[in-house]
């Protein structure tokens, strides 16, 4: 079995071509499209917070991502202001672009590759855009960076994605990454009396967060009895287990809670907003998860944790933290990247084993 901890390859080795900016070129601030997904969202964080160091006196950092994710942004003291997208993979609407065009930035930044996104800051009067050549959008940016390709089945990768967006930055001017550091989101005790609800569980000094679901597919998913397992031996040693997850995670709670004690155990799959879920985060002991946005989120927040790994590529994406252990089994077929093993098996999920966990856990509690 492997166990890795993050480490951050050199974002210079891309050899991208500087572009040099005048500080008038940046107008008001600049505008960063952020990825549609929570993982890749926070694996391009490194990157955002680069660019604000970048940015001239009284230049804004703005951000244009899903509006599900707003909470996440206003928790970032760097970002001056949030676009929220109502559409996710469709065209910006009319308002979208307004909202973008009164910001008045210089720079537009792309952290994705869709050919819709330099077109609606092109429409929104965003004079500069620069992102990585993709989908034939090149001649709509004033500066395509070339990045190699990373998902090759059955290959791991030789860099981590932050780089990637890194790389962007740093031909951009932005200052290097040390690999460690992390934005420092803030933070507010709510209260509001639904949030109570969960305070109970936030307050108990050995509180385990359980990431047991992946929006990817099952692919990624450890088994539901290995995670009751981990959640039984956790409660058998005095702690508390928060199983965390999406709406279409519920059942995979519910099995993962089976038959384990309801006042040392939770279900809240489906049942917390964003800030709830970054509460829960903030205030674990510790985590477990797959290759997920959870696994993603405890890390930008500084929590300790393992993350399963199977069909995804830990070195390519996983959590950019060394407080963090990687656990994968290598097999023939692994990474394949698919949404559903083509096998049927999961055998590089299969083979890592409990034990392998509870011996990391014991030190946790030691």
């Amino acid at each position: 079995m492997e166990k890795l901890r993050f480490a951050l390859n050199d974002p210079a080795e891309y050899g991208l071509p500087s572009v040099e900016l005048a500080p008038e070129t940046w107008r008001n601030g600049v505008v960063v499209r952020m990825p549609n997904h929570l993982g890749d969202a926070v694996m391009a964080l490194p990157a955002l917070c680069a660019l604000s160091k970048l940015l001239p006196e009284h230049c804004g950092l703005f951000v244009v991502a899903p509006e599900m994710f707003r909470q996440f942004y206003a928790e970032l003291p760097e970002v001056a202001a949030f676009v929220g997208l109502r559409k996710t993979h469709a065209n910006w609407s009319f308002k979208d672009i307004r909202n973008v065009k009164r910001l008045r930035a210089g720079v537009g930044v792309l952290f994705n590759n869709s050919p819709r996104d330099p077109i609606a800051m092109r429409l929104a009067g965003v004079p500069r855009i620069y992102g990585a050549a993709a989908r034939g959008r090149s001649i709509l940016l004033s500066k395509a960076f070339k990045l190699k390709r990373q998902q090759i089945p059955g290959v791991r990768a030789q860099e981590h994605l932050c780089s990637r967006y890194l790389a962007i930055t740093m031909a951009l001017g932005a200052p290097a990454w040390d690999g460690v550091t992390l934005p420092e989101f803030q933070f507010t005790r709510s209260g509001d009396e639904s949030k109570q609800r969960i305070w109970r569980w936030c307050e108990h000094p050995k509180m385990l967060l359980l990431g047991p679901g992946a929006a990817y597919g099952d692919a990624k998913c450890y088994g539901n009895d290995k995670y009751n397992t981990l959640a039984r031996w956790w409660i058998e040693n005095g702690g508390v287990v928060v199983v965390a997850g999406g709406k279409s995670e519920i059942h995979t709670g519910n099995a993962v809670c089976n038959g384990l004690p309801a006042e040392k155990c939770v279900n809240m799959c489906g049942m917390t907003d964003l800030q709830e879920l970054m509460m829960f985060i903030r205030f674990s002991r510790f985590m477990i998860c797959n290759d997920s946005g959870i696994m993603h989120l405890g890390a930008a927040l500084g929590k300790p944790g393992i993350a399963i790994f199977g069909s995804t590529d830990p070195t390519a994406t996983g959590p950019i933290s060394p407080e963090w252990l990687c656990l994968s089994e290598r097999t023939e077929c692994s990474p394949c990247f698919k949404h559903v093993c083509p096998f049927g098996h999961k055998k590089c999920m299969e083979q890592v084993s409990t034990d392998a966990i509870i011996e990391e856990l014991k030190k946790v509690l030691s």
